[in-house]
């Protein structure tokens, strides 16, 4: 699926909830997204341009991070992954980040599911903010969206980050297929001062 064909496929954005194929070509795209991301360096703004567009698609307040949020009422983590950073002027943040792993075609996925549950998460939440430290995005920049301002961008540059650093982290062969999604849902309120 090319953007083209997922924006065509997000246009009624007010059928987001009633739709589990809509919300899964997205977390497709964003794993796909993701995976590509680490086999190249990454692009400075391209995280600022899809949270952006999946914030306003689905018409919430808060910013989706690079591995979007898509919480079904029957959302089963598979993790509970402590996320503890320590900001650049010296806050301490601790929050959690629930994963799943998801099939929508019948995949197996117990590898991947007992992989994350057993995992040691330990600095995941550092790494991930030091992720995102190293391109933040600012009111201004190319590719940003005017109407945003720098207190979204700011949770951008850390839910990006860590979102990026969770996912990195699940060996790829065990997430990179067709049919095979990450769901999940955080406490985290993305401080990143």
């Amino acid at each position: 699926m090319d953007d083209t064909q997922l924006n065509r496929l997000l246009t009624p954005h007010d059928k987001w909830a009633e739709s589990p194929e809509i919300l899964d070509a997205m977390l497709e795209r964003v794993a796909r997204n993701a995976a590509e991301q680490h086999a190249r360096p990454p692009r400075r703004r391209r995280g600022a341009r899809i949270a952006a567009t999946l914030g306003a698609l689905l018409g919430v307040g808060v910013l989706a991070t690079a591995a979007a949020v898509y919480v079904a009422p029957n959302f089963t983590p598979d993790a509970v992954i402590p996320i503890s950073y320590v900001t650049d002027e010296g806050t301490t943040v601790e929050c959690t980040f629930s994963l799943a792993v998801r099939s929508w075609d019948g995949t197996n996925v117990t590898e991947a599911k007992e992989w994350i549950a057993s995992h040691d998460w330990t600095g995941i939440g550092q790494r991930g903010y030091d992720l995102g430290e190293k391109n933040p995005d600012s009111v201004g920049d190319p590719d940003v969206d005017p109407e945003l301002t720098q207190e979204d961008l700011d949770q951008l540059t850390v839910s990006s980050g860590i979102g990026t650093a969770v996912v990195e982290e699940i060996p790829f062969e065990l997430i990179n297929g067709p049919g095979i999604g990450t769901s999940g849902s955080s406490t985290c309120t993305w401080v990143r001062h």
